[in-house]
């Protein structure tokens, strides 16, 4: 029997995402890119490996889990992990309230009473309606021996702050001389959080949380907290000592070992024979602290003013694509992020386009590297156009998946029972539909883009006057090639396609990009079409005529041409997203009880409407105009364990349920700029910053940390820019063209203005990190022991501490500080936090 595997990536305990099917083999490829943005605090990551047979529910091969400490160190890392076998208490969340204080007795043989209360829980994977059916278990440990046999049992409730008083207490006896010398705690951030303590003799106190299941007589473990009482790691308890604690998973013998205690699965040899198989991944997590606005004014009008700054060469943002290759490609996108947001897009593409073409050797090889003019333009591209990319290539791409007809036109290739007269007619269809749809796209793209476009061609005229070839050439180097081309290629990562394409469909994509490629260039040359592959050449001359040409020609020129031709005209329905979500409603029953009911809905945005129906294709339940929604929020639903978020307009409304944070987080902003877009096309608004939500502050900090990560690299360019040899000005001038007297106090005052920027900035940050490290009690609510989160924080501090900062001179901190915001005695900024996951399987 056929059957697949797929890869299910998980939050803690929530899944957010599933990974496409591919065939069981010894080695499945899956080549799935994932990124999200994290918007909640988490403590595992998880990828799930399931075993997918028709008709069946999908068995659980194994998993690998991360915690955060797991997942800073293998960041960036590309390499196998072993899976492990998946237990009834692999997944183990929440956190739990515990008051544990002594008591002395007159007994001679008891040395102290140990008080335990539990005072309140939160985050259990346990519906509202269950949690009271929630108990706990109290008994000692010394080591691997349990020290009574004698286990307490402790109702467990909910409590607020104020009753904390009334809660139930379990009192466990300590005979005298069961402790080791103690340690006295000095400082919260000394406490010990290793859930398995290795001093010879040491105690440790085991509250475990549990409930019956119904109608069973098994019941479920939800987690444990251990508490060293004796030891090296040993806490005193003389006062009622309040925390909250992080539920652990139920320990091992072979857990004990420090070596494997903080991810047993990551650490184990992949040599074991108990491994089950392994799985590629790479990982890469993000977590930036943002400060309030006013900390970024100077890097914002540091790069703002980079336009203007002669020669271009010498400014901070050329400074920036100086930087090695690996930076560059993460800075990019929150360069033309600021700019975009500065309405000053138009003016950046000018200016880098401009640089780029004076250095440009060869015409045919213009804008064909992956220069920073180059990413810029392209990142503008898939940033304001990906509806424009929608609108024009899905419907082809949905044909293809739909009808998956067989296009293969090389005879080696060609399987038993293939004709090859079938296959070149498929091709021609396919091919002749793409075509149509780009040559005839020109109302749809973004009046930004026609501007960018327009730009381009107005540039390279200026320095390739009456050569329109060339023209052409730089259009369809962006439009053709980096873009529709790419993107039929890569559906999936171009956001046009959730799932990738099989054999069959990949290898007509394939055929389809290529033909449009070689099409795009003899329309730019003019020159016969290459005949290295004697099997295209049937395709070659059904396309390489007068017509196609001349379709090309007023694609680019119409394109390239400012008008005012609306986006919407004309147009059929476009697809914006669409899937399965469950509409909730609450209604009353019978007795005056709240029923509540959800059902599944295929749900459809387009870019006028969206609607819901009972499946694809029938009659549509419920229809709401984009002009008419006035409200759009998430529903705070999760004492029901629902993920519901409702759209409104004055006389309709509707609730729906997503099967994750992620999915509802998409839907929402999918939501949110389609009605923006729309309210704005009914304004004539054609400012297309306000098309997008841009964090502008997130976007600056990126840019802060590529100079912060590299600088050792700035500083020495400052000291080749005012070098008084003939050497290091040579140095200066082979990164940056900056070779007169002029020119190098251009660059050496940019370079000394960014490294004022960097040095200031880093101050707010570390006097931030610091106050905020002081205000969190560890052992609180929002900072349980055993949060990795709070090592991690000290770490960042430990991290840019160990930078040598060289003696700024007055020019510096006057250039930089002089325009940030005035602070008060004793104060620091407030930050923000936000984390990024991208995963690539």
């Amino acid at each position: 029997m056929d059957h697949f595997v797929c890869c299910v990536i998980k939050l803690d305990s929530e899944e957010i995402f599933r990974s496409s099917t591919t065939a069981k083999t010894t080695n499945p490829f899956f080549g799935d890119d994932f990124h999200f943005e994290v918007q909640k605090k988490f403590r595992l990551l998880s990828f799930y490996l399931f075993d997918h047979y028709p008709g069946r529910v999908a068995r659980p091969l194994g998993r690998i889990t991360f915690c955060k400490d797991d997942i800073f160190r293998y960041s960036g890392v590309e390499r196998w992990f072993p899976l492990k076998p998946i237990s009834r208490h692999s997944d183990v969340i929440g956190k739990v309230c515990l008051e544990l204080s002594y008591e002395y007795t007159k007994d001679s043989k008891l040395a102290k009473r140990l008080k335990v209360r539990l005072l309140d829980f939160c985050d259990l994977s346990l519906p509202v309606s269950r949690q009271g059916e929630l108990y706990a278990l109290v008994h000692l440990q010394r080591d691997d021996e349990q020290l009574f046999t004698d286990t307490k049992k402790l109702r467990v409730r909910r409590l607020s702050p104020e009753s904390y008083s009334s809660a139930e207490a379990v009192y466990v006896d300590l005979p005298s001389g069961c402790f080791a010398k103690q340690t006295t705690i000095t400082d919260e951030t000394n406490f010990s959080t290793d859930p398995h303590p290795t001093t010879s003799g040491s105690m440790i106190l085991r509250v475990s949380l549990w409930h019956d299941m119904p109608r069973s007589f098994s019941t479920f473990f939800h987690g444990e907290v251990r508490v060293p009482l004796s030891g090296g790691g040993g806490r005193h308890f003389d006062l009622s000592d309040i925390a909250w604690y992080y539920l652990k998973p139920r320990s091992k013998p072979s857990e004990r070992d420090r070596s494997a205690k903080r991810n047993p699965s990551i650490n184990a040899n992949f040599d074991d024979p108990g491994d089950l198989c392994a799985l590629k991944l790479r990982i890469r997590y993000n977590v930036d602290h943002i400060l309030p606005s006013p900390y970024y004014n100077e890097l914002w009008r540091l790069l703002l003013d980079s336009l203007s700054c002669k020669p271009f060469r010498a400014s901070a943002l050329s400074l920036l694509s100086c930087l090695p290759k690996t930076e560059v490609d993460n800075i990019v996108l929150p360069v033309v992020r600021i700019f975009l947001h500065s309405n000053q897009v138009k003016a950046l593409i000018q200016t880098q386009c401009i640089e780029e073409i004076s250095q440009c050797q060869d015409v045919n090889t213009l804008f064909r590297s992956c220069s920073f003019a180059t990413r810029c333009v392209f990142e503008l591209m898939k940033l304001v156009g990906h509806q424009y990319l929608i609108s024009t290539l899905k419907p082809c791409l949905d044909k293809i998946y739909a009808e998956r007809k067989c296009c293969e036109v090389d005879p080696d290739r060609l399987q038993p029972g293939q004709m090859l007269v079938d296959n070149l007619r498929n091709l021609v269809i396919y091919t002749e539909l793409v075509l149509s749809r780009i040559v005839d796209s020109n109302h749809r793209c973004p009046q930004l883009l026609k501007d960018a476009f327009k730009i381009l061609r107005e540039v390279t005229a200026c320095f390739y006057p009456n050569r329109l070839e060339v023209q052409w050439l730089v259009l369809s180097s962006f439009l053709i090639m980096r873009f529709f081309a790419a993107a039929l290629l890569n559906p999936k990562t171009f956001g046009l396609r959730k799932d990738n394409p099989d054999a069959t469909v990949a290898r007509t994509l394939a055929l389809v990009s290529k033909t449009i490629q070689r099409l795009s260039n003899f329309v730019v040359c003019g020159r016969k079409l290459s005949e290295k592959e004697a099997f295209m050449v049937p395709l070659w001359e059904r396309f390489a005529d007068e017509r196609h040409r001349l379709a090309f020609i007023k694609f680019f020129d119409r394109i390239s041409c400012v008008s005012s031709e609306s986006s919407m005209t004309g147009e059929s329905v476009t697809v914006l997203k669409e899937g399965v979500l469950f509409e909730y409603k609450a209604n009353s029953g019978c007795l005056g009880r709240r029923c509540l009911s959800s059902k599944p809905r295929y749900c459809c945005l387009t870019d006028n409407e969206f609607y819901w129906c009972k499946h694809k294709g029938s009659v549509r339940l419920g229809l709401l105009h984009l002009s008419d929604i006035v409200l759009i929020q998430a529903i705070d639903e999760k004492s029901q364990g629902k993920l519901v978020f409702e759209v409104a307009t004055p006389n309709v409304s509707v609730k729906l349920d997503a099967s994750h944070s992620m999915e509802m987080g998409e839907w929402m902003a999918a939501l949110k700029k389609a009605c923006r877009r729309q309210q704005l096309a009914l304004k004539q608004i054609n400012d297309a910053c306000q098309y997008y939500e841009i964090d502008i502050e997130q976007q600056l900090e990126n840019i802060h940390l590529a100079f912060l990560r590299h600088i050792e690299t700035v500083r020495a360019w400052k000291e080749a820019s005012s070098g008084k040899s003939e050497d290091e000005r040579q140095d200066v001038y082979t990164l940056t063209g900056c070779s007169d007297e002029i020119s190098s106090q251009v660059l050496h005052d940019s370079i000394q203005a960014v490294l004022a920027c960097t040095y200031t900035l880093e101050q707010g940050h570390r006097a931030a990190l610091v106050k905020y490290l002081r205000q969190m009690k560890y052992g609180s609510k929002d900072l349980p022991i055993g949060d990795d989160n709070y090592l991690l924080l000290r770490s960042r501090i430990r991290e840019y501490a160990s930078i040598s900062w060289a003696p700024l001179s007055q020019d510096e901190d006057t250039t930089c500080i002089g325009q940030m915001p005035k602070a008060e005695e004793n104060h620091t900024p407030p930050s923000t936090d936000f984390q990024n996951i991208q995963t690539v399987i």
